[in-house]
């Protein structure tokens, strides 16, 4: 198995290169179920609060997985801590649903690339978006949704096992430090804080 890429650029990543992973993993994942990059599709961040969406939408016959738990799938994509009582704010984008079919159900995920987790706490943001969710039954235009949050563990836990995922964020990351190293400035892609890391 190969290794966990270190911690850091994960953490510091920018929200336009935070998203980029997560649409990455989403490819690679879909080319492991055997399915083409057609079947993942990014949206902007819009008027309402929000990080990049990625929406999935595989046919009935596909395989899901641990990662995409539905053939339907969107996934809004954070590089912020969230505080666990904002969770219950998330808005949904309904907007962003109009190519799934009702009837089948779908997959909804909060994910952030700077949140890390303990087990007590993973089981309070779950429970947080379940309701959230729950209480936009209208936006979501009746869809019945399943809930996830994914911390930073979980987005670690994916890339480890998607290999040529890996070789781009450390492309990434290499490039990083050359122009750190070359400008004496941090690069506009990552974010340099001591409160980077927060506990929930």
């Amino acid at each position: 198995m190969q290794k966990a890429t270190c911690n850091e650029p994960i953490l510091g990543l920018s929200e336009a290169l935070a998203g980029e992973l997560v649409y990455r993993l989403c490819l690679a994942e879909c080319a492991r179920l055997g399915f083409r990059q057609d079947a993942v599709t990014t949206f902007e961040r819009s008027t309402l609060k929000g990080g990049l969406h990625i929406r999935i939408c595989l046919p009935t016959y596909a395989n899901v997985s641990r990662y995409i738990p539905n053939q339907q799938t969107l996934i809004c994509v954070r590089a912020s801590y969230i505080p666990l009582n904002h969770i219950k704010q998330h808005i949904v984008q309904s907007e962003y649903l109009d190519a799934f079919n009702a009837e089948r159900g779908a997959a909804y995920i909060l994910a952030s690339t700077r949140q890390t987790l303990n087990n007590s706490s993973a089981v309070d943001y779950q429970r947080y978006i379940q309701d959230s969710i729950s209480n936009q039954a209208c936006a979501t235009k009746a869809l019945g949704l399943d809930p996830h949050f994914y911390s930073r563990e979980t987005l670690e836990a994916w890339l480890i096992e998607q290999p040529t995922v890996q070789s781009w964020l450390k492309g990434k990351c290499a490039d990083t430090v050359q122009s750190f190293r070359a400008n004496g400035l941090p690069p506009s892609n990552v974010i340099y804080s001591a409160r980077l890391q927060r506990s929930p």
